[in-house]
């Protein structure tokens, strides 16, 4: 397996993680103004949506389902609202090791960072995009500043950011506050610092561009948009009663830059078990009772089988547009195809998914032929806006000929973020492969959202009530109380480092010292240590504290727990848990050639590709590219099966 690839254009920011995004966007600066200026050109100049609130399952139609976290937005969503881009240039700033704030005005929201002793207003929303500079060239101005001066820093600046308000040309055409005598009227007048608001910067990190490919397996990444973008039904529904949101069924696009687009792609897995046992073994998540023979799994011995494939994808899966065009029904998103064996009526095949990485199963299917099949199912509607689930195959016979599955066959679509891809350019493109062999990441994401079935995830829970309602999920009644996640890895595998993310509905009063923390451990009684503790000092505008904690553990474990420990005076809630677990295991390495890159583009539109086969152990390549006009069309990487 080729676990953890990573494919970037040299020359381009790396944003794969949010250390290397904002390791390369910072490399070379020395200040933190010039840091702040490079993490907020990159959204800033970049096309990324505008007007389009990034939001996820669970509670997509809440506070709870909108996206902060940097990689997650840029990479799948690709959105710059601006309550939520003032959030993530936040996070970025805060990596770097600048102290960053966001400010919410009547109507807008902004984001100031500290330093050289004082606040400076950078605002990355798409089309009101600027940075204010004072008289002296260097100097940027805070929010106060810019609000008390509105004609020589939004009028008329005399060293304008690039871009600056780079939408004001059309005029209030499409929305009022693209011109400038709006912004000033209602953002940047020397009444409004009365009447903002100051809030914490929601830190909520963890998400990354794991690329695991399996043999037999090939990611298709394309710069258009062939399919849907994800959008949670329940809030579909909210958007399409909005004048504004009139884009909801053709998905994301900017009437007044027709570039910022969606993106879709394909994760295909065809894995050749006649060929060579290890194009089996290499795919296989987990099982018991099994064997290959001559290309088809079977029951090891009489009885019951089961044998679990994964499929994970940073990006998020997504059906294809139904017809008529503008349904909510998906389709053909995520798509099985097997051959299937039943002797007789005592025989049995089902396929079974897991969304919660299989603490709860779904059957889907139960053959009721006999006699050999290929079966085509369509699992759209059970895993559309998820970053993956497992599949289970349950076979049964009287002898182990007597059921059996083979020429297996997934495919899956995605709905990405064209921006951070990694793209040909006109001239000499410098493309670095690179993998981490035995790396994997596990995702967790309990619902705290969906009832009492949020118990599911939990291996303890003591002094805690639940509600449903937003906002208030697990609280103690009074004083103390906690909840312990319990981590698994995956079979034959340990885990090394997690990333822990945590979502709290803390009271704003100064007056009540509320607290929460996190502690990690390896066994379920402890000992445990302390990952993170806060008494929410200071006093926040805002009932959400976000806070994400990096976990190395001392020696990788097949279980780990953890530990969110709340003490409430007046009101203090867990309303939402992410998880993102790094764990090692053993796989084949994989042989030079093994691995192939595939870039497809039009230079001059003459269509071109280019391929490359980099060493696994990783490897720079040049994509030459001619022409001055270039449109990028897919980048594919395949590994091949065992022959």
């Amino acid at each position: 397996m080729a676990r953890n690839i990573k494919l970037i254009n040299a020359d381009a920011p790396d944003a794969t993680d949010i250390q290397s995004l904002v390791s390369t966007l910072t490399a070379g600066w020395r200040t933190d103004r010039e840091k702040m200026i490079a993490l907020w050109a990159y959204i800033a100049r970049n096309a990324f949506y505008h007007w389009c609130e990034a939001r996820e399952r669970p509670e997509g139609t809440t506070e709870l389902g909108m996206v902060f976290d940097p990689i997650a937005a840029f990479n799948v969503h690709g959105t710059t609202i601006c309550y939520q881009v003032s959030h993530l240039l936040g996070n970025l700033g805060e990596l770097a090791g600048i102290k960053c704030r966001t400010i919410g005005a009547p109507g807008h929201r902004l984001m100031e960072a500290y330093y050289d002793g004082q606040w400076h207003l950078f605002d990355g929303q798409y089309d009101l995009a600027a940075y204010y500079v004072a008289d002296d060239g260097e100097t940027i101005a805070s929010y106060e500043q810019v609000c008390r001066a509105p004609d020589k820093y939004v009028r008329h600046p005399k060293y304008p950011s690039q871009p600056f308000f780079q939408f004001d040309r059309c005029g209030g055409e499409f929305w009022p506050w693209e011109t400038r005598e709006y912004a000033i009227e209602h953002f940047f007048n020397p009444d409004v610092p009365a009447k903002a608001t100051v809030y914490r910067c929601n830190l909520v990190r963890g998400h990354s561009i794991h690329l695991d490919l399996r043999r037999g397996e090939r990611l298709i990444r394309r710069w258009s948009n062939e399919g849907k973008w994800y959008c949670p039904p329940e809030f579909r529904q909210v958007w399409k009663r909005d004048l504004t949101q009139r884009w909801v069924d053709a998905g994301p696009h900017d009437p007044r830059a027709p570039e910022n687009t969606y993106a879709n792609g394909e994760l295909i897995y065809e894995p050749d078990w006649q060929a060579a046992d290890v194009n089996f073994r290499d795919g296989l998540h987990d099982g018991h009772n099994f064997a290959l023979v001559d290309g088809e799994v079977r029951p090891a011995s009489a009885g019951a089988c089961q044998v679990v494939f994964r499929v994970y994808s940073p990006y998020l899966i997504v059906g294809r547009p139904a017809e008529p065009p503008g349904q909510a029904a998906s389709q053909d998103g995520a798509v099985v195809q097997a051959d299937f064996f039943r002797k007789d009526e005592t025989a049995a095949n089902s396929v079974s998914v897991s969304i919660d990485t299989g603490l709860t199963w779904r059957q889907v299917w139960t053959n009721d032929k006999t006699g050999r099949s290929t079966v085509r199912l369509d699992l759209t509607e059970f895993v559309e806006g998820t970053h993956g689930y497992l599949i289970r195959f349950d076979l049964t016979g009287g002898r182990p000929e007597d059921a059996s599955l083979s020429h297996l066959r997934l495919r899956n679509s995605l709905f990405f973020s064209p921006v951070p891809l990694p793209a040909v350019r006109p001239g000499e493109n410098r493309f670095v492969f690179s993998m981490q062999e035995g790396h994997g990441v596990l995702c967790l994401q309990p619902d705290l959202g969906e009832g009492a079935d949020f118990r599911r995830h939990f291996a303890e829970l003591k002094n805690l009530t639940y509600d449903p309602k937003f906002v208030r999920h697990l609280s103690p009644r009074k004083g103390r109380g906690h909840a312990v996640l319990a981590v698994a890895a995956p079979p034959a595998a340990k885990i090394a480092r997690m990333t822990v993310h945590a979502c709290f509905g803390v009271d704003i009063s100064p007056h009540r010292r509320e607290s929460a923390e996190i502690l990690y451990a390896a066994e379920p009684q402890g000992p445990w240590r302390s990952a993170w503790k806060s008494d929410f000092p200071g006093r926040n505008e805002k009932w959400r504290w976000d806070e994400s904690v990096d976990i190395v553990l001392d020696a990788p474990s097949e279980r780990c727990y953890l530990k969110f420990v709340l003490n409430r005076r007046r009101r203090l809630s867990l309303n939402m848990v992410r998880l993102y677990a790094h764990y090692l295991r053993p796989s084949q390495p994989l042989r030079p050639g093994d691995v192939r890159v595939v870039h497809e583009w039009l230079e001059d539109g003459q269509r071109k590709t280019h391929t490359a086969s980099p060493h696994p152990a990783g490897e720079a390549y040049i994509v030459p590219a001619g022409g001055e006009r270039i449109q990028n069309l897919s980048v594919t990487i395949d590994v091949a099966n065992e022959s």
